[in-house]
């Protein structure tokens, strides 16, 4: 079995970490759970995602003016009609 030292996620104190539990990121079960809380917290306080609206308004036609639904930076879309060459 082989063994190695390592952070801890939440206090970063070194640990041994052994071949048997790969996947250990903290020192100690009370480590884990204040990371848990913290991560719980952060997601209650995030705020809430806008409403993404991907249909152009009502008469917005061909180089409308719109908004990136992402960050909000206005855009221009501009379509091309390509005729079928049969």
């Amino acid at each position: 079995m082989a063994t190695a030292t390592r952070r801890c996620a939440e206090c970063d104190a070194e640990f041994a970490w052994t071949s048997r539990n790969p996947t250990r990121r903290f020192c100690a079960p009370g480590c884990r759970a204040r990371w848990w809380r913290a991560q719980q917290l952060r997601a209650a306080e995030a705020p809430e995602p806008a409403e993404v609206q991907y249909a152009a308004e009502p008469g917005a036609g061909l180089g409308a003016f719109h908004e990136c639904p992402s960050c909000g930076e206005h855009l221009t879309v501009i379509n091309l009609l390509i005729p079928d060459a049969r």
